[in-house]
């Protein structure tokens, strides 16, 4: 429990830096508030044993100025005290989210893929909710109930000792209370949280792959499937919460006696004129004060325990390593010409098992490149290394001489761009989607992309035109649609090196012919590689690359590899006879 204490004190450290100021004024206005709070069983003493027993009614005038005085204080520093803490701890919340969005941007693709999108939602709200929650309890709301506890144990002390140790007795009995349900209540806690991070992924994928489901005719099996979940949610929440009323109740139960306990032994005082009413009632007041703040003290170490589970999770992507990492000494990559090279390059996504083995190869500038081979070979690992999603184990990757590990990550994917097969739309608008990277762009541009990627025509023709709502992954759209979309973000950013991953996928012959047209003029200023899965783009290309097995087995020119009837003519074949049916 310590170990976690001393890592969210870090994390308050981190997040409230710069905060100082107004987490003392807030402390400093809610100590005030509560002190003033204390004001109430000495009125009621006063009341009792000077105004009503010594019939001092001229005292009564003073005595109410004295009580607006005091809910005038108690207004204006609980004011005080919300809104500078909210404040603080709302923007601790929010630096947490993002850093936390940022950390997982830069963490590795495998590791991503991994992941249910509504589990990572989960992580970045719901675990940040319940940890900044508690900033507040462990900065204001603890230290004050304890100052406090303190106090109030040494006024009843004060006023008569052994019913202070009659509470004092109690309050140790509470403690034991507490460290018996602690365990208990952290493993449901941490239960809870598992499977409402799996129903929440659970639903995000669902309805993200909601035509595969409607075209299997599953409905009634994942909604089955998800009452069922939900069923065992349930239970879990329904036991949790019953022993959480049960710890609960017991402390009640144990205040309830402390309050039956002084009522009777201070009625006996009085009634022996060892004290007096007043004295009594103030008393029963002030030991109700105390209730309140040992409940407070005891609901902070319960909920601690709920928080824990979510620092665990917030800790478990807080401390996810990059995939790759930008050198201090980085500097920005100016292009002059765009000539790649790959420089024994080995790679691999498991330890031990290859993709890439010595691979070198030079992509010319102003050329069409076509990288070609069967599923597996590294092709598209090829891409990645380019781009920096992972880094090689061995060998290096040059831009015009220049080791993509020295250059900036930002300046680096401004110049190469990766356009992946079937590339993601995002909700919003197609305008926003084709202007997505690129910053500001004008309508001239917008329109001149969209008609290079022969996508202006059919973005017209919708309700409206560029301004038409797409929703997660343009399902409105056809694939081929979809494609030339992402096509037209491609030639409105214009990047120096293009890497597409059969960009003709999903099209039909005649859009086929425009968007090859489009890639030839590309060529004019910029090194296109193409990862090529049909025969007709593989004709295109000015030179060839055939991968097998890690390493280039063949290149050149198409007619040239056909007449060596080795694995380019094998694979060209087999993609001609798919692409025809043969």
């Amino acid at each position: 429990m310590w170990k976690d204490l001393v890592a969210l004190w870090k994390l308050t450290k981190i997040y409230l830096k710069g905060k100082a100021g107004a987490i003392l004024l807030g402390l400093f206005t809610s100590i005030i508030f509560s002190l003033t709070g204390l004001a109430t069983p000495y009125i009621t003493r006063f009341l009792i044993d000077v105004i009503f027993h010594a019939n001092r009614g001229d005292l009564l005038l003073p005595l109410l100025i004295i009580c607006g005085i005091i809910l005038i204080i108690l207004f204006f520093t609980g004011l005080i005290s919300d809104y500078v803490l909210v404040n603080a701890f709302e923007r601790a919340k929010l630096l947490m989210r993002h850093d936390l969005f940022r950390r997982l941007q830069k963490a590795s693709v495998d590791f991503l893929s991994m992941q249910r999108s509504g589990e990572l939602n989960y992580r970045i709200f719901g675990d940040t909710e319940a940890i900044q929650g508690f900033f507040n309890q462990l900065l204001i709301a603890l230290p004050i109930d304890l100052l406090f506890i303190v106090v109030i144990s040494s006024i009843m002390t004060n006023w008569n000792l052994r019913m202070a140790l009659f509470v004092l007795a109690v309050l140790c009995l509470q403690v034991l209370v507490i460290i018996g349900f602690q365990k208990p209540l952290l493993a449901y806690a941490l239960f809870q949280k598992g499977k409402a991070q799996f129903l929440s992924g659970f639903v995000v994928e669902r309805f993200r792959n909601i035509q595969l489901t409607r075209t299997l005719n599953t409905e009634a099996v994942e909604a089955d499937a998800f009452k069922s979940y939900l069923e065992e949610l349930m239970g879990i929440n329904v036991k949790a919460f019953m022993f959480r009323k049960f710890s609960e109740l017991s402390v009640v139960l144990i205040n309830n006696i402390w309050s039956f306990g002084i009522l009777w032994y201070g009625g006996r005082l009085v009634l022996t004129g060892q004290i007096t009413l007043g004295t009594l009632m103030a008393f029963l007041l002030i030991a109700g004060m105390l209730y309140p703040r040992i409940a407070s003290v005891v609901g902070s170490v319960f909920s601690f325990q709920d928080v824990r589970v979510s620092l665990y999770r917030f800790l478990e992507y807080h401390q996810v390593m990059p995939a790759v990492h930008e050198s201090p000494e980085a500097v920005e990559l100016s292009l002059k010409e765009g000539r790649v090279v790959f420089e024994n390059v080995w790679f691999g996504y498991k330890p031990g098992e290859p993709v890439l083995k010595g691979l070198s190869v030079t992509l010319e500038p102003r050329k069409i490149t076509a990288v070609v081979g069967r599923s597996g070979v590294g092709k598209s690992t090829l891409a990645r290394l380019l781009v920096r999603l992972y880094d090689p184990w061995e060998g290096r990757i040059l831009i015009d001489g220049i080791d993509i590990r020295q250059v900036t990550l930002e300046s680096l994917r401004g110049n190469v761009r990766y356009v992946v097969q079937g590339e993601f739309l995002f909700s919003g608008t197609i305008w926003d989607n084709i202007c997505y990277g690129a910053g500001s762009c004008s309508k001239e541009e917008i329109i001149a992309a969209a008609r290079m990627a022969n996508a202006y025509d059919f973005i017209m023709q919708l309700p409206q035109g560029f301004y038409t709502r797409l929703g997660e992954g343009g399902l409105q759209l056809s694939s081929g649609e979809a494609q030339r979309v992402a096509l037209a973000r491609l030639f409105l950013i214009n990047p120096k090196i293009v890497i597409l991953d059969e960009p003709t996928s999903f099209l039909d012959p005649e859009t086929e012919n425009a968007i090859y047209q489009a890639i030839m003029d590309l060529k004019e200023t910029a090194t296109v590689i193409v990862i090529a899965h049909r025969p007709s783009t593989v004709k295109i290309a000015d030179h060839i690359f055939v991968l097998d097995n890690g390493i280039v087995v063949e290149q050149g020119m198409h007619d040239e590899l056909l007449g060596k009837r080795g694995i380019y003519a094998a694979i060209y074949t087999e993609l001609y006879a798919h692409r025809y049916n043969l």
